[in-house]
């Protein structure tokens, strides 16, 4: 697995990053909009480090029910409450010798929280219902699309954990911000999907990669890979044009900036999906809670 894919300087200096932390065993904090590849970076480091020939094990925080997340973590011994009928290992220690990866990390609640602390200082993992302590080596790597400053204004994150988690931090930046990019990503995408569904050879017409750089994209790279997916699927010659990206632009996007951008088309969706927030979510290639996340965000005021 090779860096990030990309030609701007912000990708750039983000590879380099990756090879200075792999180079490390300190904890990493990874941050940026859902769908810039945070998982992806911490695959890189992990394989980029000396603990590459262990595990590298993946959580994420937010898709574990609330009551099961310390147990999935920290494991537990049969009978210690009901519907424990074995032992189970918990991710913490599967991803011994090598990398534990903790995603949406703004999702843990409090309570386990302090559990993780404990472990990042002491290395060692209490099993529910055990007697006694195991010592487990491994780097943790966060990740969270939340800002977590507001979350620890609300006391929903607590600083302590942020401060030992933050150790080095990295920022991913989103598709929008790094739009010279966007035609190295969908060209590389289109690659693929000819490889895997046998095509023959397609290319992007001039006017579909001005509608790729002005897509305010809020489900980055991983709405970007859709797309061509789909493209791939609509295209009805030899050259990708515009209507079969599936995209609508939605405003004039050599007047209005991102964020405006962004906005209008999340509304757009919305509405076209008669407000189905699933139907919505899954069109945009992010999850329910993030759509909601980004209404809030955006301030949008939706009357169904």
């Amino acid at each position: 697995m090779t860096g990030l894919s990309g030609v701007s300087k912000a990708i750039d200096i983000t590879n380099k990053r990756i090879s200075q932390y792999a180079a490390s065993d300190s904890e990493i904090l990874i941050q940026g909009e859902t769908g810039v590849g945070k998982s992806r970076c911490a695959k890189l480091i992990h394989q980029l480090s000396l603990r590459s020939k262990g595990p590298f094990v993946e959580i994420n925080c937010g898709s574990i029910p609330r009551s099961l997340i310390e147990s999935e973590l920290f494991g537990h011994e049969k009978g210690a409450f009901t519907g424990a009928v074995k032992n189970h290992v918990g991710f913490i220690k599967r991803a011994n010798t090598g990398t534990l990866f903790l995603d949406e990390i703004g999702d843990m609640p409090l309570e386990v929280q302090g559990h993780l602390l404990h472990f990042l200082e002491s290395k060692e993992v209490h099993s529910l219902g055990s007697d006694c302590n195991d010592t487990v080596d491994c780097r943790v790597i966060a990740a969270t699309n939340e800002a977590l400053d507001a979350l620890m204004a609300n006391g929903d994150f607590r600083q302590d954990l942020f401060y030992r988690l933050n150790v080095l931090p990295l920022t991913i930046p989103s598709l929008r911000e790094r739009t010279v990019d966007i035609e190295v990503l969908a060209n590389s995408f289109l690659e693929q999907e000819l490889l895997k569904s046998g095509r023959e050879a397609l290319t992007l017409s001039d006017a579909s990669i001005t509608v790729l750089k002005h897509h305010p994209w809020p489900g980055n790279i991983r709405e970007l890979k859709n797309v061509i997916k789909r493209a791939v699927v609509l295209a009805t010659g030899s050259v990708i044009e515009p209507e079969a990206l599936g995209i609508d632009m939605v405003c004039d996007f050599r007047t209005v900036d991102h964020n405006q951008l962004a906005s209008k088309h999340i509304e757009k969706v919305i509405r076209d999906h008669k407000y189905n927030m699933t139907a919505s979510a899954r069109y945009l290639n992010i999850s329910r809670p993030t759509l909601y996340r980004l209404i809030k965000k955006h301030k949008l005021e939706l009357d169904s």
